[in-house]
C-alpha cells in the first residue's frame, strides 16, 4: 500500500505528508523529553548531592563565573567544568583545548578533561561523570557528537546564551532544536522572552527570564591586562566581528578588512593610545580559508598585534580587559550590550547602510545608545573627541537605557536568579 501511495500521488502532497510526519516525530520525541525531566526533577528533589557540570570550548565565551561560586559555595551541589574540543576543519584543535584547560586549572575551577591521554580518546563524559544537570556553554554543533544536547536528553539541560541575543535573523536562532530540548532556557530580558515565545509553544513552558549572568561578576581588582607604557595613555579596545565578506551568514556585521591595517596607522601617529585588538574567537578560522588572507597571512597579522609597543592581542577571557579600557571600537553583536555594564563610549563601524536591519529590534534600541563611523574620519574624530577629549554626551541617556532595559528589575543578579 505505501509503495502504491508513493506512485499515484502528486508530488506536493507527497511532500507535504512527508513533511507532516516529520513534524509529528519531532512532536513525539520532545514530549517524551519533557515526560523524563519531569520524573528527573522529581528524582533529584530526593537526592543529597545534586551534580551540575558546564561543557565547555572556548574560554573566551566562559560566562558562568558568579553561577558556579554560588553552586560551589552551596552543600547541595557538587560542581565541575568539563573542558570539551573544539572541532577545527574535521580535527580538534588542541591548541585551544589546552589552552581553555589551562585557564580553568590556573584559575582553581574544579576541571575535568574530556580527553583521556592514555587511550588516546574523547570520552564520554555523560557515562564518566554521571551529572544530573549539564549546562551548555555553547549551542551550535561545533565539537564531538557525544558532547552535543541530544547525548543528553535523560539528564537536565540548561543553556544560558554566551552573548547577549541582538541579531536580528531571530527565527534561525529561537527555532534551533537545541532549544526545544533544554530542561530550562535561560534568557536576558522580557524583551527575549517575547521572540522565543513567537516561535514555539514549549518556549512558554522551558524559558526564563534571568538577566545575563556573563557580566554579574565584574571583579574592580582584577589585574590590569594592558603593556605597560611609559606615557599616559587612553586605552581602546578594538573588536572585529568574524562576519567577514562572503563568510557572513547574512549577518554581515564584520567591518575588519576595512580598518584592519588602518589601526597599524593609528596606533603609529598616536604614541598617547593603546589598541587591544580582540578578534571574534570564529574570526581566525574564517580569514584561514579567505583567498585574500590565508593561514600565513592571517597568523603574520595576529604575531604583529604582539610585537606593537602600544598594541597588544587579546584573544581569551574579556572582563578585565573591558574594565581597565577607556573606549571600544567594535562592530560585532553582543558587546554592544556587555560593554554598558562599564559606563563607557563605544563606537560601532557600520559595514554598509543596512547594518541596523540585521539587528533585531532590541539590538536596534541598544544601538541607539552608540557611536556610529562610517568612515575612518569618523574613527578619528571618536578618538580624538570622545575618548581623549573625554566628551561622551551620550552617557547620561545610555545609562538609563540600561538600567531600566538590561539589568534584572528584582534586584538580584541574573545568577541569583538561575
Amino acid at each position: 500500500m505505501k509503495t502504491l501511495l508513493k506512485k499515484i500521488l502528486p508530488h506536493p502532497i507527497k511532500k507535504l505528508i512527508s513533511n507532516l510526519l516529520r513534524h509529528y516525530r519531532k512532536y513525539l520525541k520532545l514530549k517524551r523529553i519533557k515526560k523524563k525531566q519531569g520524573s528527573l526533577v522529581t528524582q533529584l528533589q530526593k537526592k543529597q548531592t545534586i551534580k551540575v557540570s558546564f561543557l565547555v570550548i572556548h574560554d573566551s565565551i566562559w560566562k558562568y563565573d558568579k553561577l558556579y561560586e554560588l553552586l560551589e559555595n552551596d552543600i547541595k551541589f557538587d560542581v565541575n567544568i568539563i573542558v570539551i574540543p573544539l572541532l577545527s576543519i574535521e580535527n580538534p584543535d588542541m591548541l585551544l583545548y589546552n589552552k581553555t584547560l589551562t585557564y580553568f586549572k590556573n584559575n582553581n575551577y574544579n576541571v575535568v578533561s574530556s580527553y583521556n591521554s592514555t587511550s588516546q580518546t574523547w570520552e564520554d563524559v555523560k557515562k564518566t561523570e554521571n551529572s544530573d544537570i549539564i549546562f551548555f556553554t555553547n549551542p551550535h554543533n561545533l565539537t564531538f557528537p557525544q558532547y552535543y544536547i541530544y547525548n543528553f536528553t535523560d539528564k537536565l539541560t540548561c543553556y544560558v546564551p554566551y552573548a547577549f541575543v541582538v541579531i536580528g535573523a531571530i527565527e534561525a536562532h529561537y527555532k534551533q532544536e537545541v532549544f526545544f530540548c533544554l530542561w530550562k532556557y535561560f534568557v536576558e530580558t522580557e524583551e527575549h522572552i517575547q521572540f522565543a515565545k513567537s516561535f514555539s509553544r514549549i518556549h512558554k513552558m522551558n524559558t526564563i527570564k534571568s538577566g545575563f549572568p556573563g557580566l554579574d561578576l565584574i571583579d574592580k581588582s582584577s589585574s590590569n591586562p594592558w603593556k605597560e607604557t611609559k606615557l599616559k595613555t587612553k586605552k581602546i579596545i578594538w573588536a572585529p566581528h568574524h562576519t567577514i565578506k562572503g563568510q557572513g551568514s547574512s549577518l554581515d556585521y564584520s567591518s575588519f578588512e576595512d580598518y584592519a591595517f588602518f589601526f597599524f596607522k593609528v596606533l603609529n601617529q598616536n604614541q598617547d593610545i593603546q589598541i587591544a585588538f580582540k578578534p571574534h574567537p570564529l574570526l581566525k578560522d574564517k580569514l584561514y580559508l579567505c583567498d585574500n588572507w590565508g593561514k600565513d597571512k592571517t597568523d603574520e597579522y595576529y604575531s604583529k598585534w604582539e610585537t606593537l609597543p602600544n598594541g597588544q592581542l587579546e584573544d581569551g577571557p574579556y572582563i578585565s580587559l573591558f574594565h581597565h579600557s577607556d573606549a571600544m571600537i567594535m562592530d560585532s553583536a553582543s558587546f554592544i550590550v556587555e560593554y554598558m555594564y562599564f559606563d563607557k563610549p563605544l563606537l560601532f563601524t557600520m559595514r554598509d547602510s543596512k547594518v541596523l536591519e540585521r539587528f533585531n529590534t532590541f539590538g536596534q534600541k541598544v544601538l541607539e545608545n552608540w557611536y556610529k563611523a562610517r568612515k575612518e574620519e569618523d574613527i578619528e574624530r571618536f578618538i580624538c573627541d570622545i575618548v581623549q577629549g573625554e566628551n561622551d554626551y551620550l552617557k547620561n541617556e545610555r545609562n538609563l537605557f540600561f538600567k531600566n532595559k538590561i539589568l534584572p528589575s528584582n534586584g538580584k543578579t541574573a545568577s541569583e536568579n538561575i
